[in-house]
């Protein structure tokens, strides 16, 4: 299947912060912190624990993980990178999955090496979160981050088409089945009046 150009009903976006303390020294409390918000929502940690997560938690290689695993990877990795990449990725038109999102990271290549992404369907639209880490300040308009970022659009696109279609095959062989069950029901009601007119024809 040929891939569309980019679409803008797929949506990938980077948000970066370092991980510093005020004074330069390396520091994970705010990427721990924005790891256990995708993971539970805003609030007090008193309140967030009274919720249930809100996604589950995938490694780059697609194996799923626990939050305190994704918690012990974030610090270590927040204490050896200098930046927290942040990604959202969705599209407008069809409810992906994680195994629809985790392939959109590795299309344009390997910027992002390791990640922990979860997904979550508390919107409109269903869509994915990422975090990763680096020692780069990544441009978003510079050339690396743009081809990366229209290689992961151009593969959601892809992977929403082919969500769309299911969609539309599912649909089309139920309407089928309803036909058909709607066509049994009818002819079981019309076979007592044929047999009430067969007995009607024998006794004259």
């Amino acid at each position: 299947m040929k891939k569309p150009m980019s679409n803008p009903n797929s949506i990938v976006r980077l948000q970066f912060h370092r991980n510093r303390t005020p004074t330069g020294r390396p520091s994970a409390t705010a990427a721990r912190k924005l790891a256990h918000y995708l993971a539970y929502g805003r609030g007090r940690p008193a309140e967030q624990a009274q919720r249930p997560q809100r996604g589950i938690w995938f490694t780059e290689t697609g194996q799923t993980c626990s939050h305190e695993e994704v918690l012990a990877w974030v610090a270590a990795q927040g204490k050896s990178h200098g930046y927290t990449y942040q990604l959202l990725l969705s599209v407008k038109e069809a409810d992906l999955t994680a195994t629809d999102y985790l392939p959109a990271m590795t299309a344009g290549g390997e910027l992002f090496s390791a990640w922990r992404l979860i997904t979550h369907r508390d919107t409109d639209h269903s869509h994915a979160h990422v975090l990763a880490f680096g020692d780069a300040e990544i441009r978003v308009m510079g050339r690396p981050f743009r081809d990366w970022w229209q290689a992961a659009r151009q593969d959601l696109a892809v992977r929403q088409e082919l969500a769309l279609q299911a969609t539309h095959q599912e649909t089309a062989a139920g309407m089928a089945v309803e036909r058909s069950l709607t066509n049994r029901l009818s002819a079981r009601e019309q076979l007592p009046a044929l047999e009430m007119g067969l007995e009607w024809d024998w006794e004259v």
